[in-house]
């Protein structure tokens, strides 16, 4: 009879663990909409743009949801964006002098 009373308390606390991770558990939205996603924030400029412009100029709501999520979406975008390459235009500091004068005279004939 004691294992019974074992066995039930055990089940009945893992019943109410499983419904407890279940309602803790934070949804997961696959809406493209969805505006609680950096990722809609990502792939709608104008909306990042303009909440990014809202966001500079009420500094008070900086900690609201919104912005946040666009602040992170175009932190994310500015560290995925591809650098310029060293070396295509202009001066570079792993050249001669001479190398770097002929550079620039080309940059500065293609000037329209």
């Amino acid at each position: 009879m004691r294992n019974f009373s074992l066995v039930g308390l055990l089940l009945a606390v893992a019943i109410i663990a499983y419904w407890a991770k279940g309602m803790l558990a934070p949804s997961v939205s696959h809406d493209p909409n969805d505006k609680s996603t950096v990722a809609y924030w990502v792939s709608h400029d104008s909306d990042r743009d303009v909440m990014l412009s809202y966001c500079n100029n009420h500094p008070d709501q900086q900690n609201s949801s919104d912005c946040k999520l666009a602040i992170a979406a175009q932190t994310e975008i500015d560290s995925n964006a591809v650098p310029k390459q060293p070396g295509t235009t202009g001066v570079t500091q792993g050249t001669s002098n001479a190398v770097d004068q002929l550079e620039a005279q080309k940059d500065a004939n293609n000037l329209p």
